[in-house]
C-alpha cells in the first residue's frame, strides 16, 4: 500500500471514530464542577483576638487572595473548560474581592466569575451566567487605608454554542440554607450563609434538574444542609444531578462527614465517580492555600457529581490536577481539581 492509500485509510478510519464517538454521547450531556478558590482558608480572621488583630488579618487574607493570581487562574481554568467543553458548569467560590472607603468598597481587584468568562471567551468558549448563589458579602477597614470587602458566590453556567446552545432551560431557583455557620470574631458574630442553585434542563429527548451547591466544611452543619437540599431542590420527579464542593470525604466511611455523603446516597443518589469506575482514587481537595505546593496534595475526594434517576455516568475525570496544568507563574489553578463527567441520559 502507497502512503497515499495509508493516508486514506487512516483519515477513513479517524471519521468512522468519530462518528461513533458522536453516536456514543448521543443525547448525552457534558457536566463539571470546579471550586474556584477565593484565595484564603480565613486562618487568619479566625485566630484573631482582638479588634487590632482582626484588622491585621484582613490586611493578610487581602495580600494572600491576591498573590494567588486570581485572574492568571481564572485563564487556566477556562483553559480546562475549553478542552472539555461542558455543557453545564456548577462553580463554587466564584468570589469577588474590592476595595475602598466609607460604607461600601465598589473598586474591583479581583473577581474570579468575570474573569472566567472573559477568558473563555479569548479561547472562543461563550459561556453564559445561568444563576448565582449568594454568599458571604463583608467588609472591614486594613491596615492599607482602606476597607476590604469580599463577596462569596456560586454559579451555574451554560454554553452558549454546540449541545449547550440546544438546551431548552426553565424554573432556574436559588435559595439559601437555613442552617449556617456562625464564627465568632472580636468585631462581633459573622456568618457564613450557603445555599443552592438549580435549573430544570430539556434535552428535546428527556429533562433533568442540574444542582450545584457548596456545602459547610462543619460536619452537623453540613448534614443539615444536605438535608434541607435533598426536601428543596432535589425534591422532584425529574432525573437529578447534583454537582458541587460537599465538604464531605466520599472516600473516608470512617470521617464525620462521610455522613453527609450516605444522605444523599440514601435518598437514591449514585456517585457518578463509581458509576464511571475510574481507575485512580478521585481526590480533589487541597492544595497549599498559596498554591506553590511542587508536588500535588490532593487526598480527599469532596468534589462530587452525583446522579438519580434515568441518569448513568458515561465517563469521568479530574481536571486542574497536573503539573502541566499550573499558571505561568507556578501556581495550581485551584486548590480543588474539577470532576468533570458525561451523563447519559437512559431512555
Amino acid at each position: 500500500m502507497n502512503c497515499r492509500s495509508l493516508g486514506v485509510v487512516i483519515a477513513a478510519l479517524a471519521l468512522s471514530l468519530a462518528a461513533r464517538g458522536a453516536a456514543d454521547e448521543d443525547g448525552a450531556v457534558r457536566i463539571m464542577s470546579q471550586n474556584m478558590d477565593e484565595g484564603t482558608d480565613f486562618e487568619e480572621l479566625v485566630a484573631a483576638r482582638t479588634p487590632q488583630e482582626f484588622v491585621a488579618a484582613v490586611t493578610l487574607t487581602y495580600q494572600n487572595i491576591l498573590a494567588t493570581q486570581p485572574a492568571e487562574r481564572a485563564a487556566a481554568m477556562a483553559r480546562e473548560i475549553a478542552k472539555e467543553r461542558p455543557d453545564l458548569i456548577g462553580l463554587q467560590e466564584a468570589s469577588i474581592v474590592r476595595t475602598g472607603s466609607a460604607a461600601r468598597a465598589t473598586t474591583v481587584e479581583s473577581d474570579l466569575l468575570q474573569s472566567l468568562l472573559d477568558a473563555l471567551k479569548q479561547l472562543g468558549e461563550d459561556y453564559r451566567v445561568v444563576a448565582i448563589v449568594p454568599g458571604l458579602d463583608a467588609e472591614a477597614p486594613s491596615t492599607l487605608g482602606f476597607d476590604v470587602r469580599l463577596t462569596t458566590q456560586d454559579a451555574i453556567l451554560v454554553r452558549e454554542d454546540g449541545r449547550g446552545k440546544r438546551l431548552r432551560l426553565r424554573n432556574v431557583r436559588v435559595n439559601r440554607f437555613l442552617t449556617n455557620l456562625t464564627v465568632p470574631t472580636p468585631v462581633g458574630p459573622i456568618t457564613l450563609p450557603r445555599g443552592w442553585a438549580s435549573v430544570d434542563v430539556d434535552t428535546g429527548e428527556s429533562a433533568f434538574r442540574f444542582i450545584t451547591t457548596h456545602l459547610d466544611v462543619v460536619p452537623p452543619i453540613q448534614l443539615a444542609q444536605m438535608n434541607e437540599l435533598l426536601t428543596s431542590a432535589a425534591n422532584t420527579k425529574l432525573p437529578v444531578v447534583l454537582a458541587g464542593d460537599f465538604n464531605a470525604d466520599a472516600a473516608n466511611p470512617s470521617d464525620l462527614s462521610f455522613a453527609t455523603y450516605q444522605a444523599a446516597i440514601d435518598a437514591g443518589f449514585a456517585d457518578a465517580w463509581l458509576q464511571g469506575h475510574h481507575p485512580d482514587l478521585g481526590f480533589t481537595c487541597c492544595q497549599a492555600q498559596d498554591l506553590l505546593n511542587p508536588a500535588s496534595m490532593l487526598s480527599l475526594r469532596i468534589d462530587l457529581v452525583l446522579v438519580r434517576g434515568d441518569l448513568h455516568a458515561a465517563r469521568i475525570g479530574l481536571v486542574g490536577d497536573r503539573q502541566e496544568d499550573r499558571t505561568p507563574s507556578g501556581l495550581w489553578p485551584s486548590d480543588h481539581a474539577g470532576v468533570a463527567a458525561t451523563i447519559s441520559l437512559e431512555r
